[in-house]
């Protein structure tokens, strides 16, 4: 909040504003007449009075009309604390109650319009303003009528302004819970907007992997195999063992190539039949082995135990491509899977009797597995010594088993 004191912006509720107004009129007037009864004036008196109220009502419907204006919308209900002075200043009596209850309506007029601060500011002011004909009454006539009076009119208005300052208290303060809420809605909202193109970007990405693993391999599978039927074809008539020869690796490079459309349809997989921790992984090792006759080796210690399903998401994926990596470039024929569960970590580590290679180039498949175990404050190492090794971590949280 500025230093500035600022009024309450009633936008939403402009038709409470105007029935409050009228209902103020309405109560004035009828205190005004009663003060006037009261005192029985007359002439030149009675004038004043009437041209002072008339001049009270028109400044509170000028008010409203600077709104934007703080400060003077506040300085003038300093305007309005004077002229209820003055009406008391030319009553014939010291203490006129019915002048004297335009203070409580002028306090409650502030609470309405004005905030916590600046309804505790004017309040105060007009209640001192209003002692004053009191502290006078006592001076003049020192009873315990007059003081009894005064401290039951203080208490009053102290009474007033408390009540008051809690209601703001409690409407502001559930503006700002609506306002919170509301933030937080909007909030919501803008994550849910961001995981849904999160998720878009992620279902691109992995279209545009599975589109370059078709053209990169089964891609240049099929044309190498339309090559070779083409040449088994034009060789048929004048050399039938080579066209025979090249038939016999036409068929080699198809089932080559089915095996390619196998892994591509795997990684399809949706991913919440995935997810079930160790028992996915069985299935795909046992699979993959019997798909491609390599001896898969499935080694698990320490004490298994529920975990986020993204982290066994990773995991698997991770297994999935370096088993595919495995027969397809390291034309592996056994490969040891090793899981070890840990308080607060899953280590990992895939090693095949592949070829191996001495300069490891990470494309797509094995940034990729950076990426996901990344993601999840992990780390991977690759490595080749003799055989291809993949070896890596997780670091988890355990989740209860019910």
């Amino acid at each position: 909040m500025d230093n500035k004191i600022s009024f309450i912006d009633f936008g939403s509720i402009s038709e409470k504003n105007k029935i409050f107004n009228v209902i103020k009129i309405i109560i004035l007037s009828l205190l005004f007449y009663g003060a006037i009864a009261f005192e029985n004036a007359k002439g030149e008196r009675l004038y004043t009075l009437v041209i002072i109220f008339i001049i009270y009502l028109l400044l509170g419907v000028i008010r409203r009309m600077f709104k934007d204006k703080r400060l003077f919308f506040q300085y003038m209900y300093i305007f309005d604390i004077g002229l209820i002075y003055l009406l008391e200043h030319y009553s014939r009596f010291q203490i006129n109650y019915f002048f004297h209850s335009f203070y409580i309506v002028l306090l409650l007029e502030i609470s309405f319009n004005l905030n916590r601060k600046s309804s505790l500011i004017i309040g105060i002011s007009a209640v001192i303003v209003s002692l004053l004909k009191y502290i006078m009454l006592v001076y003049y006539i020192p009873n315990l009528v007059n003081m009894s009076q005064m401290a039951f009119f203080t208490l009053i208005s102290t009474f007033v302004l408390i009540i008051t300052a809690f209601a703001q208290y409690h409407r502001e303060e559930k503006n700002k819970k609506d306002l919170l809420y509301k933030e937080l809605l909007d909030t919501h909202k803008r994550l849910k907007e961001y995981s849904n193109e999160i998720e878009k970007l992620t279902i691109i990405e992995e279209r545009n992997r599975i589109a370059r693993d078709i053209h990169d391999t089964l891609g240049h599978s099929m044309t190498g195999i339309i090559m070779e039927i083409e040449m088994a074809d034009h060789l048929l008539d004048n050399n039938v063992g080579k066209s025979k020869e090249l038939l016999k690796e036409a068929k080699k490079s198809a089932r080559e190539g089915l095996i390619r459309i196998r892994e591509v349809v795997e990684t399809l997989t949706p991913e919440k039949e995935i997810t079930n921790g160790i028992e996915s992984i069985k299935e795909l090792a046992d699979e993959f082995s019997k798909k491609t006759g390599a001896k898969i080796d499935l080694q698990i210690k320490g004490v298994v135990f529920h975990t986020n399903p993204n982290v066994n998401l990773v995991i698997y994926r991770t297994i999935q491509e370096a088993l595919t990596n495995s027969i397809r470039h390291g034309k592996s024929t056994e490969i040891i899977i090793e899981l070890y569960y840990n308080n607060d970590k899953i280590n990992f580590t895939i090693s095949d009797n592949g070829l191996g290679c001495n300069d490891i180039h990470e494309g797509f498949g094995l940034k990729g597995m950076r990426e996901r175990v990344a993601s999840l404050n992990g780390n991977i190492e690759i490595y080749s010594n003799g055989n291809f090794t993949i070896s890596g971590y997780i670091p988890v949280r355990r989740e209860n088993n019910d």
